[in-house]
């Protein structure tokens, strides 16, 4: 029988890194020759591709990608052991019995998102592998500024290590330095700036960030977030729950400096800016007010 895996999840790093893998199992691939994709669109030809005879020996890759599992899995398990099929999803039903077909005589690995607290965890352990030094409160810091893609941490962390010589320390300050902040975490750079009541700052990071061409609707969606966050966790607060950044599913990190946010505002307060999100959106969708005039008037307000 055919070697079959079924690769699917949001990590793609780790997705794409075993993929990799498995073609270094093959020889001189070549598109159309040894090596085929498959997709939704071409996914008729399966049969054709599968029986067909390959120009390098007899090993053969076929890669499915995004097809919804929507084709006869038989004729994966018909096929000879020179022919590997490689399907990538980015999601999957368990319940269609194509899943459960491919269960059964499939190799199916999940890749799924790492959460703020696994990157955190994640990049404290690489950045020690590679002989520098930092406490993982500043390794929380770093998944705080360069976000929760594997790819994009990977990447930074390259830059890091560029930089730094084996024994160093990875500081707040050097993370600042060297990796580029997400879009998330320059938002939360202008809510800091909001809320330690540096209004001219905040507007001017904004328009910074339009000037680069982040969308609008997208920086406020992102911030109307954050404030909903210390809303919940002024709420927390008040009543005394316990492990309230588990229970929200809120980093650590993020909590300590969301907490400390919110204790500059009532409870009444937050409320107020929240209702004026909803408002200024109902606003702008009939055309009444534009989104970053809204939001330029929220930052004044807050």
């Amino acid at each position: 029988m055919s070697k079959i895996y079924l690769l699917y999840g949001e990590e793609k790093y780790d997705l794409n890194k075993k993929v990799k893998s498995i073609e270094k199992e093959f020889e001189n691939l070549q598109v159309g020759l040894n090596l085929f994709y498959i997709t939704k669109e071409n996914i008729d030809e399966l049969d054709t591709v599968s029986q067909g005879v390959t120009f390098f020996g007899t090993k053969k890759l076929i890669i499915l990608k995004e097809t919804g599992l929507k084709f006869n899995i038989n004729l994966l398990e018909e096929n000879d052991e020179d022919t590997t099929y490689v399907i990538i999803e980015n999601s999957v039903d368990k319940r269609l019995t194509e899943y459960k077909k491919l269960s059964k005589i499939a190799e199916c690995i999940e890749y799924k998102h790492l959460d703020q607290n696994q990157m955190a965890d994640y990049l404290y352990n690489m950045i020690k592998r590679y002989g520098l030094v930092i406490s993982y409160e500043d390794a929380a810091y770093m998944c705080s500024v360069c976000g929760e893609d594997k790819s994009n941490n990977i990447n930074e962390l390259q830059k890091i290590v560029t930089y730094l010589k084996k024994g160093d320390s990875v500081t707040k300050e050097i993370i600042d330095k060297i990796c580029a902040r997400t879009l998330n975490a320059k938002i939360f750079d202008v809510l800091n700036l909001i809320v330690n009541k540096n209004k001219e700052k905040a507007i001017s990071l904004l328009n910074d960030l339009l000037e680069q061409r982040e969308p609008i609707i997208k920086i406020y969606i992102m911030l109307y977030k954050q404030v909903y966050q210390m809303y919940i966790i002024k709420q927390a607060k008040q009543h005394n729950v316990l492990d309230a950044a588990k229970l929200f599913g809120i980093h650590p990190f993020v909590y300590k400096n969301l907490a400390s946010s919110s204790d500059k505002y009532t409870l009444e307060k937050l409320k107020e800016i929240l209702h004026c999100f909803d408002e200024y959106d109902e606003k702008t969708k009939l055309g009444e007010m534009d989104f970053e005039i809204g939001l330029k008037k929220i930052i004044c307000a807050m």
